[in-house]
């Protein structure tokens, strides 16, 4: 019995592994980071892994973190329609290009939130999709501050004042405690 389901499994495996082509999808950004208000390109590049034939890219569609219904229209989602791009087999597709600005208006963007690509894409009259996941890193707005400096000088320099103010109570708490008398016998 267990061999007879272990065959099973095995012939199930490589009839679905031989049936799909596999597509791969790679995400990247212009920069390593973003802040608030600051606009950048996210490039998608497509590669034919198998050797099933030539596929043909349909659309490509693009949702930032940062999607929703903004000032009366839809904001933060891209598509590319009809691109019809062929690929052949073991090969890599144009890098397709995606602007995007980062809302400044404090949209409820974390700071680091995921972009989520689909490709669409046929072989022959067959259609499928491959997805993916890409980060947008989102610098923090306290170190956009040109003020945080000097304001974490002077707290450093409390600190040490700090500090210096409570060794000199304990020192003056010490030499005001009297001894106590000592024992006679």
């Amino acid at each position: 019995m267990v061999v007879l389901l272990l065959s099973l499994l095995v012939s199930l495996g490589s009839i679905t592994a031989n049936a799909a082509p596999i597509v791969s999808v790679y995400l990247s950004t212009n920069k390593p980071y973003y802040t608030y208000g600051e606009s950048g390109t996210l490039h998608v590049t497509v590669r034919n892994e198998k050797d099933h034939g030539s596929i043909e890219i349909k659309n490509i569609t693009v949702t930032f973190p940062w999607f929703g219904w903004y000032n009366d229209k839809w904001d933060g989602n891209d598509t590319l329609p009809d691109i019809n791009a062929a690929i052949a087999e073991n090969a890599t597709s144009e890098t397709f290009e995606f602007p995007f600005t980062i809302p400044a208006e404090g949209r409820g963007v974390s700071l680091a939130s995921s972009a989520y690509v689909v490709v669409v894409y046929t072989r022959g009259e067959e259609s499928s999709y491959e997805d993916g996941y890409i980060t947008i890193p989102i610098e923090l707005p306290v170190t956009q501050n040109q003020n945080l400096t000097p304001i974490l000088y002077l707290l450093g320099i409390d600190t040490v004042l700090l500090i210096l103010v409570i060794i000199g109570l304990a020192y003056v708490w010490m030499k005001k405690q009297t001894p106590l008398p000592s024992a006679t016998t």
